[in-house]
């Protein structure tokens, strides 16, 4: 059964998946299996889902159950219910409640599955709603948004015992929450029987593509981080020394790497609190023998951009120390000579993973780096290169581009994939035994 998961990057460790867990159960003749899943989607004031995808990620896992002539009892979490969490009664907590229910969610996954959907009002008293399940199995039912409970953040000893008592397995599908100790994450799993917990399609997939500690030593790995802040991406930077070849490092916090090198960079964003801590990475990078790339140029403006720009009010600056940023300028964009020296060196990656843009995507002209990487991520991933795309940021600018299917993955964590990238063990992962 566990061929049925998608393919394993290169090195990748094989975990109990929930192929495993339902051939422990039918062994036991049990049929119901707990589904952490996270359909955290976004809806219009009108209650209706704007996008689904988190919805359709979850569909190989619960169709490989539902298959399978097995039962799966879903639960997730939806938004920070921290009004509905005080258990007051008033009209702002009811409609929060309202806003907040999951049963839309239930009502569009009948409809993508093509089957009812039963749905538990109560994740403390699900019972008679799991009973309703076919006695035969492959049926299926979503649970009340788990976060309606501060006991699921807390962990909280009786409410996971109350969730695992649901059922006879669990399975982790919810890569994004993933790094939460919550008791549907971490908490559950540890209350049940090794064998009969294991991860779903779509944490496999994350696994696969974005855990390098078992890399193959013939992987050469190319890793493009930005972001704002060297503060907030630290532990991601230093993480990926350890298991990459080259790092590209560019959006604001690459400024305070080129600050730290002697370069003039005007008014762009730096955290000159970090320049020291820069310069050490820089130095480590060198005594690791890895290769760290730097914008060689900028794309500027004298004030941050509230709207499209003419391309003339900008000014693209050369980055060395014998040029620089003038003041009264900011960087907001790298320029063509970096997209080349970056894409030159991507050229022998055999994996690429990107967490963050270039530069202020968002606004034109600004938005040309980034396209001019992504582009050719795109030539490089038609030949061979496997090409993971995560964070927030850079998927939209994916979507934005037009450019999702261009990649070989996009990743569905936010929080998740940096401390994957970072080279932690995710709590929700960790739970699982067979997890090394």
């Amino acid at each position: 059964m566990a061929s049925d998961m998608p393919k394993l990057a290169p090195g990748a460790t094989r975990k109990r998946n929930v192929f495993d867990v339902i051939e422990a159960l039918q062994k036991q003749s049990a049929k119901t299996i707990l589904v952490r899943v996270d359909f955290n989607v976004p809806m219009n004031s009108d209650g209706k889902i704007t996008d689904d995808s988190r919805i359709r990620g979850a569909l190989p896992t619960i169709k490989a159950v539902v298959n399978a002539k097995c039962n799966a009892v879903l639960v997730s979490h939806m938004g920070r219910p921290k009004l509905v969490q005080k258990a007051a009664d008033d009209e702002e907590t009811r409609q929060q409640r309202h806003e907040l229910s999951l049963k839309p969610v239930a009502d569009h996954l009948a409809k993508l599955l093509d089957q009812e959907v039963l749905f538990g009002d109560d994740c403390l008293h699900a019972q008679s709603t799991i009973r309703e399940l076919p006695a035969e199995g492959g049926g299926v039912c979503l649970l009340e948004n788990l976060r309606f409970y501060k006991e699921e953040e807390k962990n909280g000893e009786d409410f996971r015992k109350t969730l695992a008592s649901y059922a006879d397995g669990y399975v982790n599908d919810a890569f994004g929450t993933s790094h939460r100790a919550h008791a549907s994450v971490a908490g559950v799993p540890a209350l049940l029987p090794k064998e009969v917990c294991g991860i779903g399609c779509l944490v496999a997939s994350e696994l696969a593509y974005l855990d390098f500690k078992n890399a193959s030593s013939d992987e050469q790995i190319a890793a493009i981080i930005g972001g704002s802040k060297v503060s907030t991406k630290l532990p991601v930077i230093e993480g990926l020394l350890k298991n990459v070849q080259t790092l590209v490092l560019q959006g604001g916090l690459a400024f305070t790497f080129l600050k730290a090198q002697g370069i003039k960079i005007g008014d762009s964003l730096v955290e000159d609190s970090m320049i020291d801590t820069a310069k050490d990475l820089l130095k480590q990078a060198d005594s690791m023998g890895k290769t760290i790339i730097l914008p060689v140029d900028a794309v500027c403006s004298q004030s941050f951009p509230k709207g499209p720009m003419d391309k003339a009010d900008t000014k693209t600056f050369e980055l060395n120390t014998d040029a620089g940023i003038d003041d009264g300028w900011m960087g907001l964009d790298i320029g063509p000579k970096s997209v080349k020296i970056i894409a030159d060196g991507l050229a022998k990656a055999t994996k690429i993973v990107v967490n963050g843009p270039a530069g202020v995507f968002e606004v034109p002209p600004f938005d040309e780096g980034t396209r001019g990487l992504v582009d050719a991520i795109e030539s490089l991933t038609k030949n061979g290169t496997v090409s993971v795309v995560g964070g927030g940021d850079s998927v939209a600018a994916l979507e934005a581009f037009g450019k999702t299917e261009a990649v070989s993955y996009v990743s569905t964590g936010g929080g998740a994939t940096l401390e994957l990238l970072a080279g932690d063990i995710l709590p929700g992962v960790a739970a699982i035994a067979d997890y090394d």
